[in-house]
């Protein structure tokens, strides 16, 4: 399945009317020949290191891993679709800034629930102990994936998503991965 070479670009206006502070995302697509097929590349990856038990689910998760395994991460996805929680977009702020300050690659894709769509096909708890623990009835999208590095060589699919991550660093905002849906 493959996917046009379009970079899909999107940042938060923070608008602060009458003491009501909102975010709003704003959207943009732009073709690239570098970023052809990076979703492609992300599933595989996803895929692998899911088979290999390398990821790390959930925001609170992956900061506990963060703070306990920093050298065995690879890369860090987050889900970019939740932009009105605001609790979340400080999460998710606070482990940019983390994975920035400690060279650990990070993309961000489009959606949460189709991000756990891709790992769970919605039939297995994607970000909340909880779930599993009984103390909660529902599951919740899936909003933050860390990989580790894999035991052996890192595949061509990491590798690409990796050079992604190299091309797109400099780049404001950060682009978002489209996955399917």
């Amino acid at each position: 399945m493959g996917y046009p070479a379009a970079l899909s670009v999107s940042h938060l206006e923070l608008n602060n009317n009458n003491n009501e502070m909102t975010m709003t995302e704003k959207r943009f697509i732009s073709p690239s020949p570098v970023f052809s097929d990076v979703s492609t590349a992300l599933q595989a990856s996803l895929s692998q290191a899911k088979e290999d038990g390398r990821i790390t689910l959930g925001v609170y998760q992956a900061a506990t891993t963060l703070e306990n395994n920093l050298e065995d991460v690879m890369l860090c996805i987050l889900a970019a679709d939740d932009f009105n929680n605001l609790e979340l977009h400080i999460h998710f702020t606070l482990l940019e800034a983390f994975c920035w300050e400690n060279d650990i690659s990070l993309v961000k894709v489009d959606s949460s629930s189709k991000l756990g769509k891709l790992l769970f096909d919605g039939n297995l708890p994607a970000n909340d102990n909880d779930f599993a623990a009984g103390r909660i009835n529902s599951l919740r999208p899936l909003d933050c994936v860390l990989i580790q590095f894999p035991k052996e060589t890192i595949s061509p699919q990491d590798k690409k998503v990796l050079d992604f991550y190299k091309a797109s660093e400099s780049m404001l905002p950060r682009p978002i991965i489209d996955l399917p849906e």
